[in-house]
């Protein structure tokens, strides 16, 4: 197999882009030393200090990292990029479904026949091959910046990697597949994509260098085979559920299985296929079935948005569809009889936004076409039907599989997740009180997890650097003094309130002082904002250089800095709040598991008179709740809009 190295989509970007900074030592470690303040104690921000100064000063491995990385920056497109890769995703042993993948929802179909699934599906399969073609022609228009230097472009090329992609296994490190374009090696590549359907696997030729496109009637044809050829079968093995495992367990059991030249072949297929397309059976309406204040959104077969959110994100165990599924693939189309529709994708090889803008396309040319009930005409029939892939399974092997399978039930099984729709207002009233609507929904999360832990935490939210050649995210650390200083001020008791027996006169701190401490709060939000997407975030800085030591001092003599082995810096990157916005145009919404076994996941996705919270935690936690925070948030969100009336 091939891997496509990063350099070669330097030939996608038109113009040209400057390389990611490396920020100065110094002001990192300032920023680093201010952000953790709300976090420790008094002991151990003195302990951080001591470290911060022992590793910045002179004397300190700092400054020998920093030129490390400063030569890295001179050298490589992107000195950050490997080193974040491997942290975030390719270093990283948990199960893709839950801990990594999203999962997003588009707005339900109506379905009445068979014939109307395999339509529907085909026009997907038509507008990706369409999409495929504008990647092909490097013909995707550059994106620029609307604010903060408007007008500067962005890095596109993560677009051209979400198509053919696929993430492949390994005992310590995965790997990336990326394939190649026709730009790269001067001919047309045929396209396949696979159709998986009662946990079977087709692979569907869709595009041959020597007769061109199917055209919609024939993939509709392809696929209505499919659709009756699969229920036909008996005693099918879900290989599908070891890309759910552990990924060293599956990278085991992946090198058992290319042993056999037909399972090597159907690996082959499967991990060089344009996409995967899900045919998957509706869950139970009795699936994760929660009763959460909101409007009801989505349904679809009954089934509410929270049910439908899950299908996508994991398919819904071994009962269910999660056989039906190659989690590694970067993208999986999903689609079920009852009209719930949607995709699973594997996130390292392009963020959201890409993704995004890819299925909002394909959603509209969809949308566009008349409906159309005729069966496909007899013409079809002359291809060959799709390929059913077969494997070659020992006992010992199907085994591995009903292990998988286990694992990944429990897994799930402890997946509390909710899809909740505040109505109350929206990004409108955000920006007539003159805020970006992304800082006022971080501090909206902060306060509300502040109002039931009594404390604030490490919180992640992805920021931009594709200002930058191949930049992909930095981190924004909502968690600030700044802001703990304006969450206390908002979640105090009322006065007169009632403790015990015991009825207690609070000190009060008035609306004026809590609106100065807002201003103050979201001069720092929008501060650090700026801060990441100018590539002077810390996260990815102090990575380098936790991994720069690494490089130059590998010896058991010359361990990590304190700075990066002190309880400081793993509760740095214990991130109890893992947010992102996740904006779309359509009536679709993404969302994701926790990170962390009591952490809380918090995607939002701001409407100009609603925002969808996709929410998640884990039973198994004794300290969080979906439920607890979707109403400690619309408590929230209500209390800043009163709060931010009075100064309008």
């Amino acid at each position: 197999m091939k891997i496509v190295p990063i350099q070669l989509f330097k030939r996608i970007q038109a113009v040209k882009l400057p390389k990611l900074p490396v920020p100065p030592l110094e002001q990192t470690l300032m920023k680093y030393e201010k952000t953790m303040q709300p976090l420790l104690n008094d002991k151990e921000r003195e302990r951080l200090k001591q470290l911060i100064q022992k590793f910045g000063g002179p004397g300190g491995l700092g400054p020998r990292l920093q030129l490390y990385l400063l030569h890295q920056q001179q050298k490589l497109d992107n000195w950050a990029y490997d080193y974040w890769l491997k942290d975030m995703y390719l270093g990283n042993p948990a199960p893709l479904p839950v801990n990594s993948n999203p999962g997003m929802v588009f707005p339900p179909r109506k379905f009445t026949t068979v014939l109307d699934v395999a339509r529907f599906t085909a026009r997907l399969i038509e507008a990706a091959l369409d999409y495929k073609t504008i990647l092909d022609r490097r013909a995707l228009p550059i994106e620029r910046a609307t604010s903060r230097e408007p007008g500067q472009p962005l890095c596109m090329s993560q677009y051209y990697r979400v198509l053919g992609s696929c993430r492949i296994p390994g005992s310590e490190i995965d790997t990336q597949y990326l394939s190649e374009s026709p730009l790269m090696n001067n001919s047309q590549l045929a396209e396949h994509v696979i159709v998986v359907c009662r946990n079977v696997f087709y692979c569907v030729p869709v595009q041959a260098a020597d007769r061109g496109r199917l055209n919609e009637d024939e993939i509709c044809s392809q696929l209505l085979y499919i659709l009756d050829d699969a229920p036909c079968l008996s005693n099918t093995v879900p290989v599908g559920l070891l890309t759910g495992w552990k990924r060293p367990l599956w990278a085991e059991m992946r090198q058992v299985l290319i042993r056999d030249l037909k399972n090597a072949r159907n690996l082959d297929l499967i991990e060089k296929s344009l996409l995967v397309i899900c045919l998957d059976e509706p869950l139970p309406s009795s699936f994760n079935c929660r009763l959460v204040k909101g409007t009801k959104g989505h349904m679809a077969g009954g089934r509410d948005e929270a049910n439908l959110a899950l299908q996508m994100i994991h398919g819904g165990g071994t009962k269910h569809n999660s056989g039906n599924r190659w989690f590694d693939k970067t993208l999986q189309l999903i689609v079920s009889g009852d009209g719930a529709c949607g995709l699973c994708y594997e996130h390292s090889p392009a963020e959201g936004v890409a993704l995004i803008l890819m299925i909002e396309k394909m959603l509209k040319h969809v949308n566009s076409l008349p409906a159309n009930t005729d069966v496909p005409s007899t013409s079809t029939s002359h291809l060959p039907p799709p390929e059913r892939l077969e494997w070659n399974l020992e006992s010992d092997e199907q085994k591995k599989i009903e292990e998988a399978g286990i694992f990944l039930d429990n897994l799930l099984k402890d997946l509390d997740f909710c899809v909740y729709r505040f109505t109350g207002y929206g990004k409108d009233f955000m920006k007539s009180c003159k805020v970006s609507p992304d800082a006022y929904i971080q501090l909206a999360l902060q306060l509300a997890y502040y109002k039931l832990q009594g404390k604030l935490t490490a919180t992640y939210e992805s920021a931009s650097t594709r200002r930058f050649l191949h930049g992909r995210v930095d981190c924004i650390r909502s968690a600030s003094p700044e802001a703990l200083d304006w969450v206390r001020a908002m979640a105090q008791p009322k006065e007169d309130d009632d403790l015990g027996n015991k009825k207690v006169t609070f000190h009060l701190v008035s609306d004026e002082v809590k609106l100065q401490l807002w201003e103050r709060v979201i001069k720092q939000q929008t501060s650090e904002m700026v801060d990441n997407i100018m590539g002077q975030g810390i996260d990815i800085h102090l990575l380098g250089l936790r991994e720069a030591a690494k490089e130059t001092c590998p010896t058991a003599s010359h361990p990590l800095p304190e700075i990066f082995t002190d309880i400081s810096y793993k509760l740095a990157n214990k991130f109890l709040l893992s947010t992102s916005q996740v904006a779309t145009s359509s009536d679709s919404f993404m969302g994701y598991g926790p990170v962390d076994p009591d952490g809380y996941g918090a995607s939002y996705n701001p409407k100009p008179d609603s925002i969808i919270f996709c929410l998640s935690a884990f039973w198994s936690s004794e300290i969080t709740s979906t439920s607890k925070f979707a109403q400690s948030l619309e408590e929230s969100l209500n209390t800043m809009q009163i709060l931010l009336s009075k100064r309008k």
